[in-house]
């Protein structure tokens, strides 16, 4: 019996990564049809549909442009829908964010308007990437030591149980980034040495820019690691040796395609290479003629929380002076909080410390990009991301602490106190963040709730209790609940059977992964 289960054990993961997948498709966000420029400007697909935050409809935006009339700037039913984060070049309306996702999700989009869902289409990429990112969650955390079963544990955490589960059912650029980030480690990993791996890591680094500008603080780690596999400077009794391994300086060129394919498109969107979006002119609103109105609007973040605003360039918007302020927001505040929103993942920083006691290179560049992702996001000028559920900033950081956890769990997989307080996290954890994945992410920052009474004349709940809110009075966002499931099961039931299916999920590999106290079953994992 136990040399049948052995057997079939990679069967048993690909069936945990089906049931994964069928998760996050019946949660994904979605609506069918296939909208033109004037439909997207309706309510039905903006503020009650799937597209209802700028972030996702300027991205959503610039790739409509490409594919539909074939230009890289916005036709003014565009511009009007990609509105208040809309940029401007010249006498043109361009999207203020980075190409990348645009351009990732046509394939989605033009295979989804084959069969009326292009919207839901271009949607289902960002799902796959998260997919993706919960199996280097998985392989990463083997190769440092983890056992199997609590690496597939950690998938689970980081893909459920964090804010990472909402943006895997939207659009938006973070599940892009962290597989970015996974893949690197990932051939760090398993090939440190070989070319193709260290000319791969490169290509991904440079790729990682396009996708989000911030990206090039959190790859920098890794790109310091994978730059000791070129120049290594070593000490002896007497002196330094600085050694060059110069057949593997050729790896660097694996970058120039994507910085190609980025200066090509700030040349044809801007007329500047150089030009980077987010420093373009922000235009807020479109007046009746069509001109540009640089006015903010009644729930702009900017012009309730900044008095005096940097000069807009690059970095401008990172300042050490936020940083008080932008720990406690992406820590422990109630609107945004690790603390708050999925205390089970800071079970995974006693995994890091443990892999940073076995002096473990990859685990200090693990940790380090951890530590990056933190700091860069506590002095941006806007850690709550907006309108948004939880601190969606620090997905990266759920990725990699999800790896730590497994670790933890490895470690002290037979202290049954740990792992009781270890499921209590977990199962609420994963209640909260379902609720976000199929409800809305149109959550407002604490410090915008007083302005936004005064407009709306009644109480505005900032927590995942406006989750519940939207659950229990308007329904869910969910594609397959709304076309299959809405006449057969109430919105609070399709939430259950998510959380609970995933929660004892949880709870049963955890008991298996105890189990393995008794030596004969410990083969089985």
């Amino acid at each position: 019996m136990i040399k049948k289960i052995k057997f079939n054990s990679k069967f048993f993961t690909a069936l945990f990564f089906v049931f994964c997948l069928i998760i996050l498709a019946i949660s994904l966000r979605g609506m069918a049809g296939n909208p033109d420029s004037l439909a997207l400007n309706s309510p039905v697909w903006k503020d009650d549909g799937p597209l209802e935050l700028s972030p996702e409809r300027g991205r959503y935006a610039l790739m409509y442009s490409v594919m539909e009339d074939k230009s890289m700037s916005f036709s003014l039913p565009i511009a009007k829908f990609a509105t208040p984060d809309l940029g401007l070049a010249g006498d043109k309306f361009v999207s203020l964010f980075a190409p990348g996702i645009s351009y990732l999700i046509i394939p989605g989009y033009e295979i989804g308007k084959m069969f009326n869902l292009s919207q839901v289409g271009a949607f289902f990429i960002i799902t796959l990437f998260a997919l993706f990112n919960a199996i280097l969650v998985r392989a990463i955390a083997i190769s440092l030591g983890a056992k199997k079963i609590a690496a597939t544990i950690a998938a689970a955490i980081f893909l459920f149980a964090t804010p990472a589960y909402a943006y895997a059912v939207s659009l938006y650029q973070h599940h892009v980034s962290v597989f970015l980030i996974l893949l690197s480690l990932y051939l760090l990993s398993r090939w440190p040495n070989k070319f193709w791996s260290l000319a791969l890591v490169w290509f991904l680094t440079a790729a990682a820019i396009p996708i989000d500008y911030p990206n090039l603080f959190l790859l920098f780690p890794i790109g310091i690691f994978s730059l000791g596999k070129i120049i290594s400077l070593k000490k002896t009794e007497q002196k330094y040796i600085l050694s060059v391994k110069y057949i593997k300086i050729a790896t660097l060129l694996a970058m120039v395609l994507p910085i190609a394919f980025f200066l090509w498109f700030n040349w044809s969107s801007y007329g500047n290479p150089f030009q980077l979006s987010g420093t373009l002119p922000a235009v807020k609103a479109i007046d009746a003629s069509g001109k540009p109105v640089n006015v903010p609007l009644p729930y702009d973040l900017e012009a309730v929380t900044k008095k005096d605003l940097p000069e807009k360039n690059a970095i401008g918007f990172f300042r050490t002076r936020n940083l008080l302020n932008g720990f406690y927001e992406l820590i422990i505040s109630e609107d945004r909080g690790i603390t708050n929103f999925t205390p089970v993942i800071l079970f995974g920083l006693a995994g890091l410390y443990l892999l940073v006691k076995k002096r473990s290179l990859l685990a200090t560049t693990l940790v380090a990009v951890v530590g990056m992702n933190v700091l860069l996001y506590a002095m941006w000028g806007d850690p709550y991301g907006g309108w948004a559920f939880g601190a969606r900033y620090l997905i990266p950081s759920y990725a990699l602490l999800a790896i730590g956890l497994a670790i933890m769990l490895t470690e002290w997989r037979y202290q049954y106190l740990l792992l009781i307080v270890f499921l209590y996290f977990a199962s609420q954890s994963v209640w909260i963040n379902s609720l976000g994945a199929i409800t809305t992410s149109k959550n407002p920052p604490k410090i915008e709730v007083l302005g936004l009474e005064k407009i709306t004349g009644h109480e505005e709940k900032y927590t995942y209790d406006r989750n519940w809110q939207y659950l229990t009075t308007t329904g869910s966002k969910s594609f397959v609940y709304n076309t299959y499931l809405k006449d057969k099961i109430s919105p609070i039931k399709f939430h259950n059977v998510i959380s609970v299916s995933v929660s004892g999920l949880i709870i049963t590999l955890t008991a298996l992964l105890y189990l393995t106290k008794n030596k004969k079953n410990e083969r089985l994992f």
